[in-house]
């Protein structure tokens, strides 16, 4: 099985295009999970109106990394699942989760990203069992210390004995990812003459 993971605070105009993009994954994730950090917009409904399932933070003082903690705390996995982990503002291209699939054939790879600049964000597909063996020996799974994010759980999962797969060029697909901004932006823009 696989779970996407999107946390989300003040995302209602970002997250419906992210959850769209799960569900037109070629191999598209069995939940879509969008975790409400304190969002006062209408994330929470426009996560629901996608798709999605939606979890709430409680008393989250950590931002992503505290939402990510809470919802990983929070699902129930079995070992060999995956979890993705998607940023809001990412629209990954049909073929993405197939693609990462592929590479995480070799079980000494724990996780697999979309290059930062292709996916306008962050994207990794990790092994539930990597990320088990990260709350083991740290005690959670995402640092909420200064040093967080990919690079910080990058580096977790090595340290633990897991190997990371070069991150996919997400050109490799017939439709690009377009960074949400992007897209907003050219729709602003008048049509030319």
């Amino acid at each position: 099985m696989i779970a996407a993971i999107i946390p989300a605070h003040d995302a209602a105009g970002r997250v419906e295009h992210a959850v769209t993009s799960l569900h037109r994954q070629t191999r598209p994730p069995e939940r879509i999970l969008v975790m409400s950090d304190g969002s006062t917009d209408a994330t929470v409904d426009v996560a629901l109106q996608a798709g999605a399932e939606v979890l709430l933070t409680v008393d989250n003082r950590h931002h992503r990394a505290g939402a990510l903690n809470q919802a990983l705390g929070t699902v129930r996995m079995e070992a060999d699942d995956l979890v993705l982990l998607l940023d809001p503002d990412v629209q990954l291209p049909p073929g993405f989760l197939a693609r990462a699939l592929t590479a995480l054939e070799d079980r000494n790879v724990g996780a697999v990203s979309a290059r930062a600049a292709a996916a306008g964000g962050v994207a990794a597909l990790i092994r539930w069992r990597a990320l088990e063996d990260v709350h083991r020996s740290f005690g959670r799974y995402c640092d909420e210390g200064p040093v967080t994010g990919q690079m910080r759980l990058a580096l977790d999962l090595e340290a633990v004995g897991w190997r990371l797969c070069t991150p996919l060029e997400a050109e490799q697909d017939a439709a690009p990812v377009i960074p949400v901004e992007l897209l907003r932006d050219a729709r602003a823009q008048p049509a030319a003459a």
